[in-house]
């Protein structure tokens, strides 16, 4: 019986896994600093929104916290109709206290980093009317939560974006906005080795 009870408990923590299909994302509304030739870097300051129904890919307390996404030192190697960049982070944070200011910088960045990541590849592209997207790849390496994403689902999250340079949209002091998501590839939950091991701790003397 306590083999079948701990077969049942397995094959019950496995079905969670699967069926977490909620939509996850970090959905967020920033301004750019863009460069201005080959060589120069592309900055970005973000909020963090609650984007229910769908839900963000870790726990996310926006009644008590700020969260901002920021982007920074993302090299412009390719100019055009399309632009490819390299190099680059990503960082999520978290803070209780001062609230994020386009016209200060430093108050999406004064938080706690939750999570840090890196730029595998990134492309700008414009289209005419000023429109234009955003898209690449994001790794995680780092942050306190970090080990909150199973490391199977660290790596290769979509970065996608769209973007607009009308005077209306983007703030003084930068060149165009951005509204758009962060995501794994597919939903994930919390690192599967923890869930079995407290299945297995159930079954300790």
């Amino acid at each position: 019986m306590k083999n079948l009870l701990m077969i049942l408990l397995v094959v019950s923590v496995a079905a969670m896994s699967v069926s977490a299909g909620a939509q996850q994302l970090f959905d967020f509304n920033g301004q750019a600093l863009l460069p201005a030739s080959v060589g120069g870097s592309l900055t970005m300051y973000s909020e963090v929104f609650d984007a229910s129904p769908a839900v963000t890919p870790i726990p996310l307390d926006f009644a008590n916290y700020q969260y901002t996404l920021v982007v920074q030192g993302l090299t412009l190697d390719v100019d055009g109709f399309t632009q490819a960049y390299s190099g680059g982070t990503i960082t999520l944070y978290e803070d209780a206290g001062t609230v994020a200011d386009f016209g200060s910088p430093a108050t999406f960045t004064d938080g706690t980093a939750i999570l840090i990541g890196t730029f595998p590849t990134l492309s700008r592209t414009v289209f005419p009317g000023g429109i234009g997207s955003v898209a690449g790849t994001v790794d995680w390496t780092g942050g306190t939560h970090f080990d909150d994403i199973a490391p199977e689902d660290q790596p290769n999250w979509t970065f996608l974006s769209g973007t607009h340079n009308g005077v209306d949209q983007a703030e003084p002091g930068y060149d165009e906005m951005w509204d758009g998501k962060v995501e794994p590839k597919e939903p994930i939950v919390a690192d599967t080795a923890s869930s079995f091991g407290s299945v297995k701790a159930l079954f300790r003397d």
